[in-house]
This record gives structure tokens, C-alpha cells and sequence, in this order.
């Protein structure tokens, strides 16, 4: 006959380990964003893709072609930092991040890493949903807790597995810039090509 004491204490062991989930919305965004940069981010057409971590680095330059959605970057960054101090704020930051990636599901064109042409977005890769999925994750964790505390003192703090993943990520960005293989030269996508006079 099973034991039903050590089986009632499995289920109560992940009962608890469920509801301390709230309290590691940040370092499980953290980690998905993190996992990101591993992946493809878009799939372009002639069998082009562009890495996660190059989009991150190079997503500025998107800028002069009205693609803004790089920028839910920083909103994230600001609402993470911010999340226990100014939750309100760090909420609405988060909403905004998720609202510009997901935007990204209306671009049509990407210049390519290889030949610089603007090419078809065709697809995204997991790195796009992982990532996108990191600032869906946050929010919901920041409105959850929103609406439990009652004031900032009652929110999740800091842990050492956050600020590990926070300089995991600084440290993986630092590597990325010296890679060759990721390096983007945008001058050959912001200069239109020369065309030739005819004479």
C-alpha cells in the first residue's frame, strides 16, 4: 500500500514551490531574456536570419526606418530596477515594453547581416518569442504583486540569483561587441548605394 504521508508532502512541497513563483517574476524573466540571446530572432527571405543578441546590439539603427521596437529594451531595464521602489510606474513601463515588441509582429523588411539588402521578414525565430515572452512574464508578476501590496516595503526584494543574471547579461552584451561574427557595418544600410551617371 503506498505511503500517503510522503505523497500528501510531495504535493504540499510543490504546492509551496507554486506559490513562491510570484516572488521569482524577475529572475525568471531575467533568465528567459537571457535564453534569448541564444537564439535566432527573425527569419528573413533568401534563407537570411539575424541573431537575438545581434538585434539587441544593432536595434537603434533601426531608428531612421521607424522600427522603435528595440526600445522596449530600456523600458524593461527601467521597470526591473524600478519594480519594487515605484510599482505603479514600473508596471506601466512594463506594458509599454510589451506593447513595442510586440509590435515587431507588423515589419515587413530587415536589412540582412550578410549582404545588407533589405530582404522579407518571413519569420521569428524562438529567440523573438522567449524574448517576448520575458516581458509578458514580468508583467504579469509586477501586476500581480500590484495588487497584493500594499505598500513598496511588501515587495519582492532583491536576490543574489537577480543580480547574477543582471551581470550574466551585461557580461554576454560585452562579448557579443567583440565578436566578428556578429559585428553589423550600418553605414551600408544607411547610405544608399551610388548609382551610376550616364554620360
Amino acid at each position: 500500500m503506498p505511503d500517503m504521508t510522503v505523497n500528501d508532502g510531495r504535493v504540499n512541497a510543490g504546492r509551496r514551490w507554486f506559490l513562491q513563483l510570484p516572488t521569482f517574476y524577475i529572475a525568471l524573466s531575467l533568465l528567459l531574456f537571457l535564453c534569448s540571446l541564444a537564439f535566432d530572432g527573425v527569419y528573413l527571405s533568401a534563407g537570411r536570419h539575424m541573431p537575438a543578441l545581434q538585434i539587441l546590439l544593432y536595434g537603434p539603427w533601426g531608428i531612421p526606418f521607424e522600427h522603435y521596437q528595440w526600445f522596449a529594451n530600456p523600458l524593461l531595464a527601467l521597470a526591473v530596477l524600478s519594480h519594487r521602489r515605484f510599482r505603479r510606474l514600473a508596471l506601466v513601463l512594463g506594458l509599454a515594453a510589451l506593447y513595442l515588441a510586440a509590435s515587431s509582429l507588423g515589419i515587413d523588411r530587415l536589412p540582412d547581416n550578410r549582404s545588407y539588402a533589405f530582404q522579407d521578414l518571413i519569420g521569428f525565430g524562438a529567440g523573438f518569442y522567449l524574448w517576448l515572452a520575458a516581458i509578458a512574464l514580468f508583467c504579469a508578476g509586477q501586476a500581480w504583486w500590484c495588487w497584493k501590496a500594499r505598500s513598496a516595503a511588501q515587495m519582492p526584494g532583491w536576490r543574489w540569483l537577480d543580480v547574477a543574471l543582471i551581470a550574466a547579461l551585461g557580461v554576454t552584451v560585452y562579448v557579443a561587441t567583440e565578436m566578428p561574427s556578429l559585428r553589423f557595418q550600418v553605414e551600408r544600410v544607411l547610405d544608399p548605394p551610388i548609382q551610376p551617371q550616364a554620360f
